[in-house]
Parts: structure tokens; sequence; C-alpha cells
């Protein structure tokens, strides 16, 4: 009472008015506002405070508390009516005592707050959106504001009724009766007693009121979440997970009470309950998980270190993909394990998962497994009739809240939040009548924006620095300096279109991916740079056929236009799809997951380098056709094509092996003998080399043109 009366400066709260007191008094928090809050004014012809609680032609101050439906919900006997109606007598009387028992000043209207209806409903197994909870939401409402005006009226036998009532007394008369009537319409145990409040109301008609009571489901986040609810109100509840501590020591999902009292009410076990939380809460583990589990992270090549670093992450995960990062497993890991690029390894560039061959859903599967689904949707176990009970906020139309206040609307003020979407936006106009017509005294039209798909921006424009951004103030040539001083990003470069020359050297690569054919055609520019690839399949189904034909036409443009390689490899590498498997016909690539896995694996071979990405050893991948085991030298024109080259290239063209220790070790010493050195470079021998047949044998015995050291020969 001295909390509410603001005789305390600061505040006061209890969770019980002391240790004796009765269940009911348990249930009641009295708390006064903080001490920065001031009382609302408003002036309208019906003004409407910013909660929906009160309502009034003139400027007003209402005094109230709430109280949390969800707290007289028993496992055993469900709704406990008569230990809300005591509750509701509590607080009427506490309410009216702030006044003073000999004031004399102008009584300020009563609001009582219900907050939580859709908890209560959901532990009472009722789905929102049903004619059961409806009707049990406006049995409750009907008996707070049965018992509010009942004790009203035995207080004005008392103590008298408040001063205005003679002014107010043919509308509150009104009300009684409406409310009343619409009770009688109503069934079940908590609709009768009601019923039987409403009949034994004697002081209204003769002694009066002694306060002007209101029951409000208000919209109030703050009130709610002082009394420990996600919802305030007649709002749905966001979900039946919560973010909490577990009970393994770690972060995450929790199935909610609301949820598992829901459960309980519905006839369902222990055991059925527990492996409904567990598909819910995720079992922070990816063992046995479908689509990504420990074993193929394994047959990755991924250490036991790496996956036992990623089993700790899991325990306060938010999401797969940050479980499963370079930053988690390691970049050192990630280059010599998994082969790749240093900026992927480090984290900085795309996205691991994908890289590794994983799609969208085995993604989503793996993470639902691991972490929860967050939601009763596709639980084994659950009675499909049973799932729109479960439901969150975003699965509730709007019609069925305003339903919902139009159930209770003869009993109480109801505030309503509607979202609208692009679904449902061209009805607002419906829906704002529609629930001005239930009777809702306040409505919040939320706007909800498609989702947008952000590209974040590349490493080069990060660091680009001040260059990236141009001054503005530049551009709006002394415009609004507020306007002036923001960045603002330079326009795109026109990018245009770097064609192929008409007659363009390229190869043809034959190889069989898991008995399947495949041929790869590349176009090179003058400078050896690819322009175009074309792909050619056999014996496959035309419809596969023209797609590849036609995939490979935008790579090819995508390419002319100055998309890198790279990125190409990048987003391409390691998809899986059939055909899949081992790879004949190509000394580099020995197996491939994919056709699209082969052919950027042999492009990134020969175009990039990356001889990371090959299956022999990276000498053997050399682009000049010799290996370790190659002979000396070989006829050029086995590399360049007559055909381009018009006869214009002569048939004793050679390819030379490069100097290497190998080499130096096989050759034998040759004799040096005393040339005549000559006036203008070094002495060179009058014999041919042995191993390519220039005459550039230094008096050393070492050939200037290809490094080989040995006994030169004779013709």
């Amino acid at each position: 009472l001295a909390a509410l009366a603001g005789a305390v400066a600061r505040g006061a709260y209890c969770v019980a008015l002391d240790a004796g007191a009765d269940p009911t008094r348990r249930r009641i928090a009295l708390a006064a506002p903080e001490a920065g809050a001031h009382a609302l004014t408003a002036f309208a012809a019906r003004a409407t405070d910013p909660t929906g609680a009160v309502s009034a032609n003139d400027e007003y101050c209402a005094i109230g508390a709430s109280l949390a439906l969800h707290t007289f919900h028993d496992a055993d006997a469900g709704f406990n009516a008569f230990a809300f109606e005591q509750a509701i007598r509590t607080l009427t009387r506490a309410l009216d005592g702030a006044h003073g028992a000999h004031s004399a000043s102008p009584r300020r209207p009563i609001f009582i707050r219900l907050e939580g209806a859709a908890p209560l409903m959901m532990r009472l197994g009722f789905a929102y959106d049903s004619d059961e909870a409806r009707s049990a939401t406006a049995a409750i409402a009907a008996l707070a504001h049965a018992a509010a005006i009942a004790e009203a009226a035995a207080l004005a036998d008392a103590k008298g009724a408040f001063p205005e009532w003679a002014g107010a007394k043919r509308a509150e008369e009104a009300r009684v009766k409406a409310a009343r009537d619409a009770a009688q319409r109503l069934g079940g145990a908590i609709a009768a007693r009601a019923q039987g409040l409403y009949r034994a109301l004697p002081g209204a008609k003769n002694n009066g009121l002694r306060a002007a009571i209101n029951i409000a489901f208000a919209e109030d986040a703050a009130s709610a979440r002082r009394l420990g609810l996600a919802s305030a109100g007649l709002s749905p509840l966001p979900s039946i997970a919560q973010l909490g501590a577990r009970a393994d020591g770690g972060f995450g999902r929790l199935l909610t009470d609301d949820a598992r009292l829901g459960l309980a009410a519905l006839g369902y076990d222990e055991a059925a309950i527990a492996a409904l939380a567990l598909h819910v809460e995720g079992r922070r583990t990816l063992r046995e998980a479908p689509g990504i589990n420990l074993q193929r992270l394994a047959e990755l090549g991924l250490t036991e270190p790496a996956i036992g670093a990623i089993e700790d992450a899991l325990r306060d995960a938010f999401s797969l993909r940050a479980a499963i990062h370079p930053l988690v497993i390691g970049a050192a890991v990630c280059e010599q394990a998994l082969k790749l690029p240093p900026d992927v390894a480090a984290g900085k560039r795309g996205d691991l998962l994908r890289t590794l061959g994983f799609g969208e859903e085995e993604i989503a599967a793996a993470e639902a497994f691991a972490l929860g689904a967050g939601s009763f949707a596709d639980a084994p176990g659950l009675d499909p009739e049973h799932a729109d009970i479960f439901v969150g906020e975003r699965e509730v139309a709007p019609e069925a809240r305003i339903a919902m206040a139009r159930a209770v609307a003869p009993f109480a003020a109801s505030a309503l939040t509607i979202t609208l979407t692009e679904a449902n936006f061209e009805r607002r106009a419906a829906l704002i009548a529609e629930a001005r017509e239930a009777g809702a005294g306040l409505l919040n039209v939320r706007f909800e924006a498609p989702p947008v798909a952000f590209a974040a921006p590349s490493l080069e424009h990060e660091s680009g620095g001040e260059e990236a951004w141009p001054n503005a103030a530049t551009e709006a040539g002394g415009a609004d300096p507020a306007i002036a001083s923001a960045p603002a990003q330079a326009a795109p470069p026109q990018v245009t279109r770097r064609r192929l020359p008409d007659r363009r050297k390229g190869y043809i690569q034959k190889s069989v991916i898991g008995g399947h054919k495949v041929y790869l055609h590349t176009g090179e520019y003058d400078d050896g740079a690819l322009g175009e690839i074309f792909i050619d399949l056999h014996k496959e189904g035309a419809a596969f056929r023209s797609l590849m034909n036609n995939f490979a036409i935008s790579i090819s443009i995508g390419l002319q236009y100055g998309v890198p390689l790279e990125e190409y490899c990048d987003a391409f590498l390691f998809t899986r799809f059939e055909p899949a498997g081992e790879v004949k016909g190509n000394a580099a690539i020995r197996h491939a997951t994919s056709i699209l896995d082969y052919l950027f694996r042999e492009l990134a071979v020969s175009y990039l380098g990356r001889t990371d990405l090959a299956q022999v050893d990276p000498f053997d991948a050399r682009g000049d056709g010799l290996s370790r085991n190659a002979a000396e030298a070989e006829s050029a024109t086995r590399l360049i094509s007559r055909g381009f080259a018009r006869g214009g290239s002569s048939d004793n063209l050679v390819t030379l092996r490069p100097r290497t220790a190998e080499n130096l070790r096989d050759r034998r010493e040759v004799k040096i003998t005393n040339a005549p050195p000559t006036a203008n470079g070094p002495r060179y021998r009058p014999e041919p080399c042995s191993a390519c047949g220039h005459f550039t044998v230094e008096e050393t015995g070492q050939c200037a043109a290809c490094g080989v050291k040995g006994e030169a020969s004779k013709r």
C-alpha cells in the first residue's frame, strides 16, 4: 500500500506481504513506478494511454496493477479460478486504499491488467486460433471483471461510493449489464462463477461503486518482462524456445515451461516430452547427424584436434557455420588438410561448408540436429492435430488476434499488434476496420520488410581506405553540410567486353568421369589468358547437354567481362553430384566429386598453376608437357598446333628440360680445350651441344642454351 500510495521515494517490491501469506497473495507483486517515471497526460476526444489499459474523454490520471495469468495454472487441476478471484479482489482493495480512507479528491480510475493469455492457453493445451482458447480467455476476463465490480460494490457499502458516482451511475450500470449479458453466452466452470457474481450485485444499483474499474489486456512489454513473460496482453508467444543456460553448463535454446506443461496437459509422458525437447534444443554434437557428421568431416581430411574443436564450439554456437569455421579449425589445418587457398583458410573469403561440397539442405539438417530446430516442425512423436497449439507469433494470422480481442471486448479493454507483410499488406485498411469493430482500444501496426540480401564488400574495397569512399562534399557542390559530410560510394566503373581474336589457340582435354566422357575445349587470348570454354558430353540426354553448353557460354561471357577465373574455381570446386568418381584420361586429376569439380580443377591446374588441386606430383603437372621421366628434348610440334601456325613453325623446334640438379648429376664432365677467345664475349667450342645441337658450348663444357654440361659430340 505504501508503494502504491507513493510514500516510498524510490519504490518498493515484495513477493509476499509476509512469511505467512496465503497462496493467493503470494501471486501478487506490488511495485511503485520507477523514480524517473511520470504520469501520462492525454488530450483527445477519447484519449487512450500507450498501453491500451484505460481511456477517457479528458485529462486523466489512473492507478493500476498487472496480474500474470500463468501463475494461476495448476498442472493437475488446470486454471485455479478461486485463487484468481481472490487475487482480483485483493488488488481492488489495495488500489482503492491508495487514495486514502477519507480523501475527497476526484477518484482516479483503477485498472487491472491481465498479462500472458497466450502462455496460459498453451499450458491448458488450447491453440491460440481456436474456439476453446477464445472461450477460455473470455471467461477469465468475465471473472476478473465480475470479481472487481463485486469488490467495488462491497467497498461502497462499507465506505460509500466515490464522489462522481451520481454522474457516472447510468454509464456504469450499462457497462455492468452488457458484461452480464455477454457472460450468459459463455460456458464452463469459470464462466459459471462469473455469472454468479454478476447476479449477486445489488450494490451496483443501491449504494453504487467505490471505484471505476477497468480490466485490460494491455500491450505493455515492460510490465510483461517484470512478470517473467515473453508476451504481453493478448499477444501470442514469440516461440516455444527461449535462450538460456542449459543443465550441461552451455548456453542455447531451451523448450519453455509453457510448452512442456502444454504437452503434459495433452497426455504426453516424460519420455515423449524429453524427445520433443531434444528436437527443439538440439543435441550439441554432430555425431550421427544427418548431412554433416563427424565421419564425413574425417573423410574430408580434418584431424581429430580439429573435429574436437568443432565439437567444443557446438556447445555455445548459434549456427553451424560459426562452429565449422576456419577460425575454429585453424588456418594451418585448412591449408594442409583441406588444400584451401590462404585467404579462404584464414576465414577472409568464402563459405567453408559450401567449399567442402555441402549443400544448403545438408547444412540445415545438421544444424537442426545439433543446435535445435527451435520449433516442433517435423518433430517426431508429435500428433499432427497438436501442431497448431505450439506455433509462434509469426504463424498466427492477424485475423486470429482480432477474433481474440472481439471475444474479450465485453469485459476488458484490449490492445493489439498486427504485423503486415507482402502477403497481407493490401488488406491493411480492412484489418484496421475489423480491429475497430472488434472493440480494440489500441492498435499497433507493424510492417515487415521483405528479406534483402546484402553483399559484403570485397577485400580490395575494404583495404581501399579513403580513396574507396570519395568526399561527398566535392560532389554535392557545397550543398547541405550534413549530406556533404556523409561518405558516398563512387559509381561503379563501366566494364567493357574483351572479345577473343577470331583465330585463337587453346587445347582439348578428353576425360572419363565415372564412366561418362567429357570433352573440355578452351579458347585463349594472344597473351595466353583463358577467354572461353566449351563442354561436350557423350551419350547424355539432350536436356543435360544443352544445360552444360549454356553453362559454358555463361562462364565464357563472364571471363570476357573480366570475372577472374579464381572466383569461378572457388565457387564450383568440391561441388557434389553424379556423375562423380574416378577420372581417366587426365594425368593431373585422378578423382572428382562432380563434372563441375573436374572441369574447374583442370582449368585451375592449367591456367592458375594450382598444383594443390592436382592429385599428382606438381612437377608431373607442368604445363610444358615434361615430367620427371620425360625425354631430354621433345618436338615442340606436340605442343604447338600446326594448323594454328599454318606451317609457320619449323619442324626442328624442340622443348628443353629446365636446368635442375638432377640434370647436372647425370651429365658427364667435358674436356676443356684451349679455344681462342672471342673479342666481345665468352669462348665457345666449335662442337655442337650433345643435348640441344646448338654451338653454344662454352670452354667450361657447359652449354649456354640448355645448361647441359658434358662431353660435346662432333657431327
